[in-house]
């Protein structure tokens, strides 16, 4: 194929016959630079060569007239239909709030590095933390991943940009006599079980919401993880797990155990005496059988929360998912394995364990030292009075 250079109006541009693939007949490609036409013509002459050779590979991409706005609108779309609406509400709110109100002008012919750059360095990381940012770099990068694999565009220039560091969030956990003291606050609260199952079992906010009391055995004092309560965009799911991993069978404690015992025959007593109840065979829900939702549990929690630091107001203020998280603290300073603890969060990996409870492992070594002895060897300092030799 064979080029040559033509002027129109002040730009330069490459000019090609070629055949039309669709109705077989002749007809001229106008081909532009990286940046639309070429303002000198020896700059177009010298880009002829390699713009010809791709566009006989088929590489060549013809600059697009679309905005990184409208890259990141489409594919947040196109995204919809392939995750969980609770997460497509998440990656809703970094485009619209935060990526496109900032970026969505430029055009994709002239969006460089240093744009995203300055996004994450200097926009966003006042507002938003390291986490929130890094993942919108995901979702960017993602969206222009795509773009570069439909021949939107040549490169995907958010690969080449540093993200910005920072200290890793720190979460807050209570004590023995911390937790006791909020069971002991929530234990006449229509939703206790729900605290209680958070705190003895490390099962997150959304797994306890959707247990099914048939995966409740009693006698064996298990309660297996399957499914998880998601937001959908009209009510809600009873979904998949966060992951592979986090479909387990967790050992229960006999005091738990007993407690849904109790619960159990409670919520029959409920159905027995309301004619309007509707049994949705969950562990956790609504006085009339309904599923519960996670903002009426969150009133719940942050009622009795707010009755403790009235008296004590000293008291920390934790989250729900720090139960959790206190679950998990409790068992490793009481020396129960890190692999127990994993098997019982569900995390993907003992790694992803240890990395988030690594400031409780000192206490561990402490333990095991005092386990094995006084050295190595198991053997023990002698504590009479040494001999001093002149």
């Amino acid at each position: 194929m064979r080029g040559h250079i033509a002027q129109k109006g002040k730009k330069y541009y490459i000019v090609v016959d070629m055949k039309d693939e669709v109705t077989g007949k002749r007809r001229r490609k106008w081909l532009t630079g990286p940046n639309g036409g070429f303002d000198k013509k020896r700059d177009a002459e010298r880009a002829m060569p390699d713009i010809l050779s791709a566009f006989n590979k088929g590489t060549f991409v013809e600059p697009t007239k679309k905005t990184f706005g409208e890259i990141m609108e489409t594919w947040l779309k196109d995204k919809k239909t392939s995750v969980k609406h609770g997460t497509w509400k998440s990656y809703e709110w970094l485009v619209n709030t935060h990526i496109v109100p900032n970026l969505g002008k430029v055009q994709m012919t002239k969006l460089k590095p240093q744009h995203l750059h300055n996004l994450y360095h200097e926009t966003l990381l006042p507002k938003l933390s390291v986490g929130s940012i890094k993942k919108a770099h995901v979702l960017i990068l993602d969206a222009l991943n795509r773009a570069v694999a439909w021949g939107v565009i040549t490169q995907n220039v958010a690969s080449y940009v540093d993200l910005p560091q920072g200290k890793k969030k720190k979460f807050e956990v209570w004590n023995e006599h911390q937790l006791k003291m909020f069971l002991d606050a929530a234990s006449e609260d229509q939703y206790f079980m729900a605290f209680e199952l958070a705190a003895s079992t490390g099962m997150r906010q959304s797994e306890i919401l959707a247990l099914p009391r048939a995966e409740v055995d009693l006698q064996r004092k298990t309660a297996s993880v399957r499914q998880a309560y998601t937001i959908s965009e009209i009510g809600h799911d009873l979904d998949d797990t966060k992951n592979d991993s986090s479909v387990r069978s967790i050992a229960l404690f006999a005091k738990t155990a007993n407690f849904l015992e109790n619960h159990f025959r409670k919520q029959k007593y409920e159905q027995a005496r309301n004619k309007l109840y509707n049994d949705s065979g969950l562990v956790i829900q609504t006085s009339v059988g309904t599923p519960l939702g996670p903002r009426n549990l969150m009133r719940h929690y942050y009622r009795i929360l707010d009755r403790i630091v009235k008296e004590h107001p000293d008291f920390p203020r934790i989250r729900f998912h720090d139960l959790r998280h206190t679950h998990a603290t409790l068992l490793l300073k009481a020396g129960i394995h890190p692999k127990i603890v994993q098997e019982r969060l569900g995390h993907s990996s003992i790694n992803v364990t240890l990395d988030t409870y690594s400031h409780v492992l000192p206490n561990l070594q402490e333990a095991v030292l005092r386990n094995i002895g006084d050295s190595i060897t198991g053997e023990s300092i002698s504590t009479e009075e040494p001999t001093l030799l002149d």
